[in-house]
C-alpha cells in the first residue's frame, strides 16, 4: 500500500537540491559583479552550471591593487596583466561596463595593453568606460576608443587628446550624458570635437586640464560644465548651462607674465544666462578693457 513519499524524504530531495546552480542567470551575473573580479573567477568551483557564468558577466573592474606581490611591483603588475589579459581573451558576451584602476600602485605599463583592451570592448557594445591610470603612465586615447558608439558615461584619466580624426563610419556618441576627463592633455581643438560629436552631452567635468590651443566648445544639451586647469583661451556657446564652474591655472612664461586668459564674447554669454544657478570663476578669467584698450582692476 502505499503511503506517499515520506517526510524524510521529501527533507532529502530539498537537500539535494543544488540551490545555486538553480538561480537565473541574470542574478548570478548581478552577484559577479558585486565581487572584486579574482573572487568572481573562483566562482567557478560552485557547480558545473557556474563554471562559465564568469566568463559572460557584463560588468568588469580590474584594480591592480588587488594584486599586491610584497616589495616586488613589478612582478605585481605583470600578475595584473597577463590575468586581465587572459580574462578579457576568454570573455563571451556583451561587455556594459568597464573599469580598470592601476592608480593606486603608480602602475607604468598599461599603454599597450590598453589598445588591446579598448579595441575590444569597441566590439562589445560597452556602455560604461573608467580608465583610472596613473599620471606618470599617460597615454593617447586608442583610435578605437571612437568606434565605440553605443557609450553613455565615460571616465579618463592621464589621457592625450590628439587631433581628433571620428571613424568614417561612426556617427559619434550619440548616447553619451556624462564625460569626465582627470589630468588630460589636448592638442589642437580636439576636446571641440570631441564635444561636437556628442549631441547629448549634458555633464562636461575636466580636471588638470593642460592645452596650449583654444578650447571652443558647443553644446545646446549641456547642463553643467566644470573646466580646471591650464589653456589658453575658452570659447563657449552653451545656452541651456545651469551650472558653471572655471578654474584657470595661470603658467608663467620666462617673463613672469601669464599669458592664460578666458576669452568670452561677454553679450551673448550674459544673454544666455536666463537658467544658469550657479556660476563660480577661479584665475585670471575676465579683463574689463575700455576703448583705448585700458585694464580695468
Amino acid at each position: 500500500m502505499d503511503h506517499g513519499s515520506s517526510p524524510t524524504k521529501k527533507c532529502k530531495s530539498v537537500v539535494d537540491e543544488d540551490f545555486l546552480s538553480n538561480l537565473p542567470e541574470a542574478l548570478r551575473d548581478k552577484i559577479l559583479c558585486c565581487l572584486p573580479i579574482k573572487e568572481a573567477v573562483g566562482t567557478c568551483l560552485l557547480s558545473r552550471s557556474w563554471r562559465y557564468t564568469r566568463a559572460s558577466m557584463t560588468e568588469l573592474m580590474f584594480r591592480r591593487a588587488d594584486f599586491a606581490s610584497g616589495n616586488d611591483s613589478a612582478d605585481g603588475d605583470r600578475r595584473f596583466l597577463k590575468f586581465t589579459d587572459m580574462f578579457l581573451f576568454l570573455h563571451n558576451g556583451p561587455i556594459l561596463k568597464f573599469g580598470l584602476n592601476t592608480i593606486a600602485n603608480e602602475m607604468v605599463s598599461t599603454g599597450g595593453h590598453l589598445y588591446r583592451w579598448m579595441l575590444m570592448l569597441s566590439r562589445n557594445k560597452i556602455k560604461e568606460i573608467q580608465l583610472q591610470t596613473s599620471i606618470r603612465d599617460s597615454y593617447k586615447v586608442p583610435s578605437s576608443f571612437f568606434s565605440c558608439d553605443e557609450l553613455e558615461y565615460v571616465y579618463l584619466r592621464a589621457c592625450v587628446f590628439t587631433s581628433l580624426h571620428l571613424p568614417h563610419l561612426s556617427e559619434g556618441f550619440k548616447q553619451l550624458h556624462t564625460l569626465r576627463l582627470e589630468h588630460v592633455t589636448v592638442q589642437g581643438n580636439s576636446l571641440g570635437d570631441l564635444v561636437a560629436s556628442c549631441p547629448n552631452l549634458e555633464k562636461l567635468n575636466i580636471r588638470g586640464l593642460c592645452s596650449k590651443s583654444n578650447i571652443n566648445i558647443r553644446s545646446t544639451k549641456l547642463k553643467m560644465l566644470k573646466i580646471e586647469g591650464q589653456f589658453t583661451h575658452l570659447n563657449l556657446h552653451a545656452p541651456y548651462l545651469t551650472s558653471i564652474w572655471i578654474r584657470l591655472e595661470l603658467k608663467s612664461e620666462t617673463d613672469g607674465a601669464s599669458t592664460a586668459r578666458c576669452n568670452f564674447n561677454l553679450s551673448p554669454f550674459i544673454a544666455s544666462l536666463s537658467d544658469v544657478e550657479t556660476i563660480r570663476f577661479h584665475g585670471h578669467i575676465l579683463e574689463v578693457r575700455n576703448c583705448d584698450g585700458k585694464v580695468f582692476a
